[in-house]
């Protein structure tokens, strides 16, 4: 009989340890399970095992034993991650007044994390051999290591609606909540002296987090040189697509759209293979959520505007420049001469700097407030490097509070937040709160809710659903879907400084052939 046997017989005989030593064998079970998952992945060797179980079992006060358990395959590491904490706090080892689940478990999988150095030296060495082998090792070790949470990520709901556009993708995220644009406004204009200062500075690597920022013991970052200026190259915990990599500056200075960024979006395409780059607008509204440090978007996947059809073209020397089908105001610029893009968009990006539209309510500035800047999006394939220029204006008005070109006050159900870079390229970032909310909708259009069961914000939308046809039950998800598909594409459109009809239309080739051609 092993002494796994004879410990578990034990416990029977002496009653007060029968809610026990039991439980403590089953944590032993998930501590062999998170070992092995992690050997399996090739985050730790078969060598670091004993070190790690030390740790661990330091860690959640457990009985040290030459016997343990065989270890069972799990799929993600929160699979032995959420018992354990569980017992620990059970256990008051952990106290989630003071520590949340997040900060636990970033700080027990930071035990099985190399130093920043090595993860660095491992990543350039994959590098010398090819750049995708680099960036798919960095991407499968930050998922092992649970930066990137992956059975979180799953449960985000995603699906494709059909526009006149083209296919255009929604998702219902799940793993990031909300946040209100005057929110994003305020801290741009707020100089903390927090540390870290924001979500994305330097100092975020092995960071534990605390009240105000997320815990970030486990965080790894490769750094990368762009004009001789230190940058580094992450991947977002949230992955909204594939491989969705943020490369931030060293230095912590707010985000600003200017000739110098447009050539770095161009080096990055250069560094990274098969992979975009892009950079939110720099102005608040029309920017992304966090203004306030230095930073571009990329990854691998296939966007719809890459797909959008071209309106109008010009052609100088080998460069070809195109207004494109596109709710949002596209400039497409496209060549093999990198040198030619740079001087091109950079002259594009100056004149809409100072262009002024009063019939379109397009101002370039309110005093010395300016209104227009650019969301650039790079992108090579071969030897064909395409920038793409989505024209963005941020004025106000006493009708549209949060600006004249944001989604307007009758979508805001749907989605309030800033439209940036994702979204510009037509991947529909939607809140959490709209899962449950729409299941409110669906049984007020099968008649087993009133109109006062559904969210005040969407009882004028349910209520047209309901007048438009009889609900066919065995479809009603389908219906929904393509009526937030329809509501994304106005949002888009909403978005547009120049609108996709005849004035629209006529008043951008205008502004190209008056001002850049």
């Amino acid at each position: 009989m092993s002494c796994w046997h004879i410990l578990f017989i034990a416990c029977i005989v002496y009653n007060g340890c029968i809610d026990i030593l039991p439980k403590e064998i089953v944590m032993r079970q998930h501590i062999e399970n998170l070992i092995y998952y992690e050997i399996e992945h090739h985050v730790i060797d078969e060598r670091d095992a004993i070190y790690i179980r030390n740790q661990l079992y330091q860690l959640f006060h457990l009985s040290m034993d030459l016997e343990r358990p065989s270890h069972t395959k799990i799929t993600y590491p929160s699979d032995a991650l959420e018992p354990l904490i569980k017992w620990g706090i059970d256990q008051s080892i952990f106290h989630p007044i003071f520590q949340s689940y997040d900060q636990i478990s970033a700080h027990i999988m930071n035990l099985f994390a190399m130093l920043p150095s090595r993860v660095e030296q491992t990543f350039y060495q994959y590098y010398a051999q090819s750049k995708a082998s680099a960036t798919n090792w960095y991407y499968q070790y930050m998922q092992h290591l649970n930066y990137i949470q992956m059975d979180r990520i799953h449960k985000n709901k995603h699906f494709n609606t059909l526009s006149i556009y083209g296919h255009l993708e929604i998702t219902i995220n799940k793993s990031k909540p909300e946040k209100n644009p005057l929110d994003i406004i305020q801290s741009k204009e707020n100089n903390t002296l927090d540390y870290p200062q924001c979500a994305l500075c330097v100092e975020n690597e092995g960071y534990q987090g605390d009240t105000k920022r997320d815990p970030k013991s486990q965080h790894r970052m490769i750094k990368i040189s762009l004009d001789d200026e230190n940058y580094y190259f992450q991947y977002s915990p949230y992955i909204y697509f594939n491989e969705h990599a943020i490369v931030l500056s060293e230095t912590h200075r707010p985000m600003h759209i200017d000739h110098k960024v447009l050539g770095q979006l161009i080096q990055l395409c250069d560094m990274f293979d098969g992979y975009f780059f892009g950079s939110n607008a720099d102005l608040p509204i029309v920017g992304g959520s966090i203004l306030s440090h230095d930073h571009y978007q990329g990854g691998k996947h296939r966007f719809a505007i890459e797909d959008a059809k071209i309106l109008r073209s010009w052609k100088i020397k080998t460069l070809e420049i195109s207004i494109l089908k596109w709710p949002l105001s596209t400039l497409r610029l496209k060549t093999t001469d990198p040198a030619l893009l740079l001087k091109w968009a950079s002259l594009i990006l100056d004149k809409w700097r100072d262009y002024q539209q009063p019939s379109l309510h397009i101002f370039s500035h309110t005093g010395a407030q300016p209104h227009n800047t650019v969301t650039p999006i790079a992108r090579k394939t071969g030897d064909v490097y395409e920038l793409d220029l989505i024209l963005r204006n941020n004025l106000t008005t006493d009708e549209y509070p949060l600006g004249i070109f944001h989604p307007h006050q009758d979508k805001w159900h749907i989605k309030k937040e800033n439209i940036g870079l994702i979204e510009a390229m037509g991947l529909a970032i939607l809140p959490a709160r709209l899962e449950s909310e729409i299941e409110s909708i669906k049984n007020y259009l099968l008649d087993q809710y009133s109109l006062s069961y559904v969210d005040e914000k969407h009882q004028l939308w349910a209520k047209t659903m309901k007048a438009d046809q009889k609900i066919d039950p065995n479809h009603l998800d389908h219906k929904i879907e393509l009526e937030i598909g329809t509501i994304f594409t106005r949002v888009l459109e909403d978005c547009g400084v120049f609108k996709q009809d005849d004035q629209g239309i006529r008043a951008f080739i205008e502004f190209v052939e008056e001002n850049v051609i």
